[in-house]
């Protein structure tokens, strides 16, 4: 026998109920919004990742699945969607020249990490992302959707964490202070980490490592550093979701593992997730679009991860959906009827199951219970050689021989 590969899972039947759950509120809370859906590729050419998320982010150095084509080129499976929505973006000119382009992706990504629970090496997101507007609105309408989405499937209790790394020219002065608090603490941290003092001390931050995150609790805020621009619009973003009924909590050692970021970021937690407690998150990045060569061009976006939030949702009972019918018939002439019964339930729009070789009615009665079926429909002799059909509710065990015609008109109140 064959194994899947650590680290990569599959989705059965019983369990895509819960699956369709969360994927259905995204697609409908970004319908709302006026997102609209791009399908992005698996792979790309390396540098798009190297270049976006940062030589020192864990992601590139560490966790990415990468090989060479024939012809020689690198490429890597997509870590994250963001890089490759933009690359999109900037690649097809028609969405550049709009004045905001707003873009949803639902797939799967890859990273080559430790398997854990809430963290696989083939996973699955939707993100969103808006280019064109550095207004402080569409930080909080990101953060509407991920919080919209969330209250929809019913994932409860959760916390929005919400922070702002600032711009580039005031978080420099950051960057100093916090490499000097560092290298004051370099044996105490992890290896990583005192790696990351002289290439990305801001990385040290986002670190998991027990040591690391006491340091971290002490170190200099980024909150004594912003500029004027940044601190204001941080303030109107806590403005617009305070006004749209959005609970947030500051944390401002929240950076998030990738280098893009500008301003505005958050995550979306969870207790009940353990150690790895983000669900979703996301924030802006204003450089990004320049950096794969597009004109300047402000943009901001989140991305969830579908199966941390699948073992959030609250149980529901058996969420296994059956059928709409199942139909039983004896044989012979029967099978004929029967199965143009069942071709004009399903041109109806109604789910059916029928085998051609099931035994007896008792065997066949079996399998509908196993499917699930909401109702049962006989045909025997006696209802071929009738013209009608014995209908049977699987829950309560009642039923009723109806002309077979009148039946099927009947279906559109049938419930």
């Amino acid at each position: 026998m064959i194994s899947k590969p650590p680290g990569i899972e599959d989705i059965y039947p019983d369990a895509i109920p819960r699956w369709n759950r969360v994927v259905d509120a995204a697609r409908s809370v970004f319908g709302l919004y006026n997102y609209r859906e791009l399908i992005i590729p698996v792979m790309e050419y390396t540098e798009l990742f190297a270049r976006g998320l940062g030589d020192e982010s864990d992601i590139v150095s560490k966790e990415m699945f990468t090989f060479e084509d024939r012809g020689g080129r690198s490429l890597t499976l997509r870590p994250e969607g963001t890089a490759s929505v933009v690359r999109a973006y900037v690649e097809n000119g028609d969405y550049h020249r709009l004045s905001t382009a707003k873009f949803f992706y639902i797939g799967p990504m890859f990273r080559a990490e430790r398997p854990q629970r809430g963290r696989l090496r083939q996973f699955n997101q939707f993100g969103a992302e808006l280019f064109g507007s550095g207004d402080p609105f569409y930080d909080y309408e990101i953060m509407a959707m991920g919080d919209a989405i969330t209250k929809s499937v019913k994932i409860a209790p959760y916390t929005l964490k919400l922070n702002s790394i600032g711009c580039p020219e005031c978080r420099a002065p950051f960057i100093a202070a916090l490499k000097a608090y560092f290298l004051s603490k370099k044996d105490e941290l992890c290896q990583d980490c005192q790696r990351r003092i002289e290439k990305n001390p801001l990385r040290i931050l986002d670190c998991k490592n027990e040591s690391c995150v006491r340091l971290k609790m002490v170190a200099p805020l980024i909150g004594n550093y912003l500029c004027d621009r940044c601190r204001a619009h941080h303030e109107t973003v806590k403005g617009y979701c305070t006004a749209g009924g959005i609970a947030f909590q500051e944390d401002q050692y929240l950076v998030r593992g990738l280098d893009y970021y500008t301003r505005t970021t958050f995550e979306f937690v969870s207790s009940a997730l353990g150690g790895q407690n983000a669900f979703a998150g996301g924030g802006r990045y204003d450089n990004l679009v320049t950096e794969f060569g597009g004109k300047p061009t402000p943009a901001v976006g989140f991305a969830a991860g579908i199966e941390r939030m699948v073992l959030l949702l609250p149980e529901a009972g058996d969420d296994a959906t059956g059928i709409d019918f199942y139909v039983v018939h004896s044989g012979g002439g029967t099978l004929a009827a029967a199965v143009s019964l069942a071709s004009r339930l399903r041109a109806l729009g109604r789910s059916v199951e029928i085998e051609p070789d099931a035994g007896g009615f008792k065997s066949q009665m079996k399998k509908a219970n196993r499917e699930r079926a909401a109702r049962a429909l006989i045909i025997g002799e006696e209802e071929a050689s009738s013209g009608s059909v014995t209908v049977k509710e699987m829950a309560g065990g009642t039923q009723e021989t109806v002309p077979l015609e009148r039946f099927l008109a009947s279906l559109q109140d049938l419930r």
